[in-house]
């Protein structure tokens, strides 16, 4: 079957490997609708993040299952499902104190990093990482299931409180979901994007969504009645050296995006006196089920997809997600060429 590989230059290759197939009584076999395109995957061919060459990229999967292994109990064939690709061995320390998301193995298991993802026709996996999409529900609206999911893993850790202002640093699919979330229990949420189509696109979801240099100390005083952000998100993740300033005493910052080239000076000083907390939120952890509960109450989320194309014709919006400032999508969604989907 065909798959969008990556080789040893980071290069995206529409190749051929092997149809994976179930072999332990645990798995199901799944034929993909089709994929949202992560930053992650950018950052894997910007050669900002490792991938194994010849493995097919992808995590944000939805799609039918087609085969179930005998012991399989929540699944039959037809069933709609989100594939949750943060996955793990569940026998190293971490996972047997239930962080799973630190998994010692990590990179053996993560979809689209370590083993095959989902940029192709067929994913067997285990059934504990599948989760049914409700009747009704489309397929648009279940692939940002997993994105939604790692925003919540970032909310909760976040602590986010009524009285609080809020500044996510960045208006991708990322940054517009912490807003959306955050919107609905800060005082005041505020964004920032660099991307002009993005920066206008993400008003309709958040009126207060500014270019950076917009955001000036006065802006920022005006917009929190001088008291600054209590919680600052950096949605991109080469962008905290721009929060320090903006940031409240006892504020919350955390780190979610991946580049591994980025790195910040701090002062401790700072840190210490002003009771300043950096937070570093990992993977998505085990926040599928809640994120499939959620997503349902928010109106015209699936508009964040705003691209959906064939997975063979994937290199010119590939291409123009690569380019930051003049990207032209939102989130571009792979429809695998299964029949049916044509």
């Amino acid at each position: 079957m065909k798959a969008l590989t990556t080789d040893k230059n980071h290069k995206l290759v529409w190749t051929e490997i092997a149809e994976p197939q179930v072999v332990e009584r645990t798995q199901v076999k799944v034929k993909i609708y089709g994929t949202g395109v992560c930053g992650t995957d950018i950052n894997v061919l910007r050669g900002k993040m490792v991938a194994k060459a010849g493995m097919a990229l992808g995590h944000e999967a939805v799609g039918t299952v087609v085969e179930v292994g005998e012991n399989v109990t929540n699944y039959k064939v037809g069933d709609r499902v989100v594939i949750d690709p943060t996955q793990f061995c569940g026998k190293c320390d971490y996972c047997r104190q239930g962080l799973t998301c630190y998994c010692d193995h990590f990179d053996d298991y993560q979809l689209g990093i370590g083993c095959h993802g989902t940029y192709t026709k067929y994913y067997v996996g285990e059934e504990k990482f599948m989760y049914k999409i409700p009747d009704g529900m489309n397929w648009e609206t279940a692939a940002l299931v997993e994105p939604l999911a790692c925003v919540l893993n970032i909310i909760k850790q976040a602590n986010i409180q009524p009285e609080d202002n809020v500044l996510v640093l960045g208006s991708g699919t990322i940054g517009n979901l912490c807003q959306m979330v955050c919107k609905r229990i800060a005082k005041t949420t505020v964004g920032t994007e660099i991307n002009t189509f993005r920066n206008e696109f993400s008003k309709q979801f958040n009126s207060d969504v500014y270019y950076p240099n917009e955001l000036t100390m006065e802006k920022v005083l005006e917009l929190t009645n001088g008291k600054k952000f209590n919680v600052i998100i950096d949605a991109v993740g080469n962008q905290l050296h721009n929060a320090v300033d903006f940031a409240a005493k006892g504020a919350r910052l955390f780190a979610i995006g991946f580049m591994n080239d980025y790195e910040i000076t701090i002062n401790t000083l700072d840190y210490l006196t002003k009771g300043i907390s950096l937070v570093g939120t990992g993977e998505e952890h085990l926040q599928m089920a809640p994120a499939m509960d959620y997503i349902s109450s928010f109106k015209d989320i699936d508009k964040l997809i705003t691209t959906k194309i064939p997975i063979s014709e994937y290199e010119p919006a590939v291409n123009n997600l690569i380019d930051v400032e003049n990207c032209k999508h939102m989130k571009v969604m792979l429809i695998s060429e299964n029949d049916e989907n044509l």
